[in-house]
């Protein structure tokens, strides 16, 4: 490989199977947003749609990963892309300084492809002239900072209330503790998806390879709302180095005026407590439409924006970005309309069901 094209670091990035480099762990080790590059967030990714996952890094004298990036190389009736990475809701490349990203990126720039990275909108990235910002989102985080009477007192008056309603219902909270558990909560999920968003849901293979691979070792788990034996509502939590990351949610749609969406939220906040995490990571929002974030800005979170950075190789077609030729946008368009038919309330759950599972894939 040749050397890096930066006049100031000799440097010669090597590509790696992030999945088979233990030292990665140690390299992502309490850095923000560890979740979306650690390992075993993307072996769930890995197991459940097949991407290989590799990163081009940089190592210290003694063979450990310092520094890296971490990708995924896609070809498919999309046409090809770089991912940094797919399904996460940032990444922020494990890089020292402006100097090391520019080394590091040459690798996946060489490929020749459109390279994608969601990150920090204050990032290395930004900084670099090749990369173009394309979509500006939201990220929410609590901060667990002082006991929770005083997290509760920064709440709004909002999702103080509904946890008071919740409460009032006899709505009770907890992990799940089955795969039965499990199910439910996925069944929820997907009717929200579809139903409420007009959107294919994730596979269940993801979910149940979250479960092997956190919630099983106890990072992390589902945190449920019951009415008696009824599954009313609840939230997924993945847990990596100090922050409690609130990954999917769902509510039955009898049970969202009971404030069961606040009250596990409420939950997770008092299990992150428990188990002396230092945040709970509400995750990226689009800006539009408001309703999410507004329900995220409710727990006294704080703010930062993210945006997705995108690299055109000379002679791509640059409008839009992100989309690179007319197979893209065919593509793009006709993996619209598939949802759209799919998600009508005239097709049988089970085959909205199957949909996702083959669909889901090319919305990297």
């Amino acid at each position: 490989m040749a050397l890096c094209a930066v006049d100031t670091k000799d440097t010669m990035p090597e590509i790696v199977d992030v999945l088979n480099e233990p030292s990665w762990d140690l390299a992502v080790a309490d850095t923000d947003g560890e979740l979306f590059q650690s390992r075993p967030w993307m072996r769930c990714l890995a197991e459940t749609f097949g991407f290989n996952f590799q990163a081009s890094v940089e190592r210290d004298d003694r063979g450990s990963i310092v520094e890296g990036i971490p990708f995924v190389r896609i070809d498919d009736l999309r046409g090809p892309r770089t991912v940094v990475l797919p399904f996460s809701d940032y990444v922020l490349p494990l890089v020292a300084d402006d100097l090391s990203w520019k080394c590091l990126v040459e690798p996946l720039l060489a490929f020749g492809d459109p390279v994608i990275v969601q990150t920090s909108a204050d990032s290395c990235v930004a900084r670099d002239g090749r990369f173009v910002p394309d979509l500006e989102t939201i990220r929410h985080a609590v901060a667990f900072d002082a006991d929770r009477e005083t997290i509760v007192a920064r709440f709004g008056q909002q999702p103080r209330r509904h946890i008071r309603k919740a409460e009032k219902s006899g709505l009770t909270f907890r992990m799940a503790n089955t795969r039965a558990e499990l199910q439910s909560f996925y069944d929820l999920h997907f009717g929200v998806r579809k139903y409420k968003h007009q959107l294919l849901c994730q596979p269940f293979a993801l979910f149940e390879s979250l479960w092997r691979n956190f919630i099983a070792d106890g990072d992390g788990g589902v945190m449920l709302g019951f009415d008696g034996d009824v599954v009313a509502g609840g939230c997924l939590l993945l847990e990596a180095g100090e922050t409690l990351y609130y990954k999917y949610s769902a509510s039955h749609p009898d049970y969202r005026s009971k404030g069961v969406s606040h009250g596990a939220v409420m939950g997770a906040i008092d299990y992150g407590l428990e188990q002396g995490l230092l945040r709970l990571d509400l995750g990226r929002s689009d800006l539009e439409p408001s309703g999410l974030v507004d329900f995220k800005r409710r727990f006294g979170s704080t703010s930062s924006t993210l945006m997705r950075f995108c690299h055109l190789p000379a002679g791509t077609p640059d409008a839009p970005l992100c989309h690179h030729g007319d197979a893209f946008d065919d593509a793009g368009e006709l993996l619209t309309e598939l949802t759209e038919l799919f998600v009508d309330p005239l097709v049988p759950d089970e085959l909205t069901m199957q949909a996702g599972e083959r669909l889901y894939r090319y919305f990297a």
